[in-house]
């Protein structure tokens, strides 16, 4: 039921129990964990950062004035939330793992396979019939939910493979795969922007709670799809090759160090 004095401001959390109870229960057991086992296991202080800021980002997406208005008002802010799942979340919560516990050696993803399901599951979902069903049916939504942040760990797994391992990419493949995984969301995000009518009557019938018409409102969402999408993708290939080049930059101090002869640390 569309309300009579529809708003939105930064006081508009939901405070959904069952969103409280899963960060709760994700927080309480990586505690448990470090307290227990991080003595076996090199679990770095940057580690519990990482995992910190997942289950922030994960709270924050599901929770926060970006969930009531995504779920309400405003198609942008619900396209935020998707990425955040999907794109954020995930690579955040591998990384707060300690490297040994991800099973690389055990579980191997096909990149290509990776690849190809993330952007079908993120493009299958903003099919008109499939969108408004998750608007208009709460099981249906918590599944699109659960399901970005499924194939988000599926995606991001082959680009945390370290490079050496048995079946990993190499620091090229990983670009290449974050490069052709930019493809999809560039085409929705411009689907969305080029748009001349709104393509979700539910957001066409929602109460304005901003400026924006639902037509701008549209063009905003595609900006976030196609702008922020690639700007995490973009960040992900600077990490990459930021590692590269602190490797390569320790591996020559270390040959600089073997190349000095005896007879030169005599004198």
């Amino acid at each position: 039921m569309v309300p009579l004095h529809a708003s939105l401001s930064l006081t508009s959390w939901t405070w959904e129990p069952s969103v409280l109870a899963g960060t709760l229960a994700l927080a309480a057991a990586y505690i448990w964990l470090v307290r227990s086992r991080g003595r076996d296991a090199s679990w770095s202080p940057l580690a519990r950062v990482y995992f910190a800021a997942g289950l922030l980002a994960m709270f924050v997406a599901l929770a926060s004035p970006i969930d009531t208005g995504g779920d309400r008002y405003l198609f942008s802010l619900h396209m935020l939330q998707h990425l955040l799942l999907a794109m954020v979340v995930p690579p955040l919560l591998l990384l707060g793992l300690p490297e040994q516990w991800r099973a690389f050696d055990r579980v191997h993803v096909s990149p290509l396979a990776a690849n190809i399901v993330f952007n079908m599951v993120l493009a299958a979902w903003h099919l008109p019939f499939l969108y408004e069903a998750t608007l208009r049916n709460q099981p249906v939504h918590v599944l699109e939910h659960l399901s970005f942040l499924a194939v988000g760990v599926l995606f991001w797994w082959p680009i945390l493979v370290p490079t050496g391992r048995p079946k990993s990419l190499s620091v090229i493949g990983k670009i290449a795969y974050l490069g052709f995984a930019g493809v999809p969301p560039t085409i929705l995000g411009l689907a969305f922007i080029l748009s001349p009518t709104v393509l979700y009557p539910f957001y066409a019938a929602a109460p304005r709670v901003t400026p924006l018409s639902p037509l701008d409102d549209q063009l905003v969402a595609g900006l976030v799809m196609f702008g922020l999408g690639n700007l995490i993708y973009f960040v992900a290939i600077w990490v990459i090759f930021f590692r590269l080049d602190d490797k390569r930059a320790t591996a020559g101090d270390q040959a600089a160090a073997t190349a000095q002869s005896p007879a030169t640390m005599r004198r």
